[in-house]
């Protein structure tokens, strides 16, 4: 009989060429051996394929799913189907993790059988660190407002930084919703909630990297994402409500999406300012045409 293996490290990769060579060389490096890496292609348009098929030949511990792009939740679905750990847990293809990482966060879920555990976050740019959550004691919480506190719901929903029981996904049937952004809020709020205990890991760090220039971008941020940000907290409120959670974090939330709101207020004013400058058939300003109506 196969012995089972201890864990399931999920990666969705998409156009990841420039990080992935040392997101999944942390991952080997890895104190922890018994895993299984999934590497799931989202379709990607760089050479990112091709890394993940070279890594696949160098080590049978790794598996490899390719897919027409169909977004990140969906990959992380696919790597969930295709699972056979023990414990699950997620990594972006830009980031990279402390060699001890998964070997402590499996160790604790072990020691106190635990359905979640959950380490630090850094949070690196080109030229700073900053922790973004920071665990300095190995705590066990079960009460269900302790969890979601400690776990910083739903402010910093973050996926990654935690390791899950499979057989508890399993039993609550928790996925990732497809074709919507920010669908870690959800998973990751749910799973808390449901979990039977959750365990806080110090001493270990999950690397997570951010653009520079993010600020920037976000003035580029589709319709469609600005939208799924409103639904997502929207979702959490509602779940926080039905479950009759009054932590912190639903105030906190609430401060959140009216500021999400009213940026996205201020960022269609912005965009109808530049369109009334627009000319219409080359001739008249648009703006002009719309003072007619």
């Amino acid at each position: 009989m196969n012995k089972k293996i201890k864990l399931s490290i999920i990666i969705p990769v998409y156009n990841a060429a420039q990080f992935l060579d040392k997101c999944i060389q942390s991952i080997l490096h890895q104190s922890l051996k018994d895993f299984e890496l999934i590497l799931v292609n989202d379709g990607s348009k760089d050479n990112s394929l091709e890394i993940c098929q070279k890594y696949v030949t160098q080590d049978e511990r790794i598996k490899l799913f390719d897919q027409e792009n169909s977004g990140q939740s969906k990959a992380r679905n696919v790597g969930i189907e295709n699972a056979s750990g023990e414990y699950i847990t997620f990594v972006d293809s830009d980031d990279w993790l402390d060699t001890d990482f998964y070997e402590k966060l499996v160790n604790a879920c072990d020691k106190y059988n635990a359905e979640i555990s959950c380490a630090s976050i850094l949070r690196v740019r080109k030229h700073s660190k900053k922790y973004r959550i920071k665990y300095t004691k190995e705590e066990v919480f079960e009460k269900p407002q302790e969890k979601i506190d400690v776990a910083h719901v739903p402010d910093m929903c973050y996926v990654w930084n935690k390791v899950y029981k499979k057989e508890f996904l399993d039993r609550i049937n928790l996925k990732f919703i497809e074709g919507m952004f920010f669908e870690d809020v959800d998973f990751v709020t749910r799973a808390v909630y449901f979990s039977n205990k959750l365990v806080t890991v110090p001493n270990t760090f999950y690397h997570y990297w951010t653009n520079q220039n993010s600020t920037v971008k976000t003035m580029k941020i589709s319709d469609k994402k600005r939208a799924d940000s409103l639904k997502s907290k929207e979702m959490v409120l509602k779940f926080f409500k039905e479950h009759n959670l009054k932590s912190k974090s639903r105030n906190l939330i609430k401060k959140k999406t009216s500021v999400t709101f009213l940026g996205i207020m201020i960022l269609k004013i912005y965009e109808w300012e530049t369109i009334k400058k627009y000319y219409l058939f080359g001739a008249i300003p648009i703006g002009e045409v719309m003072s007619y109506a």
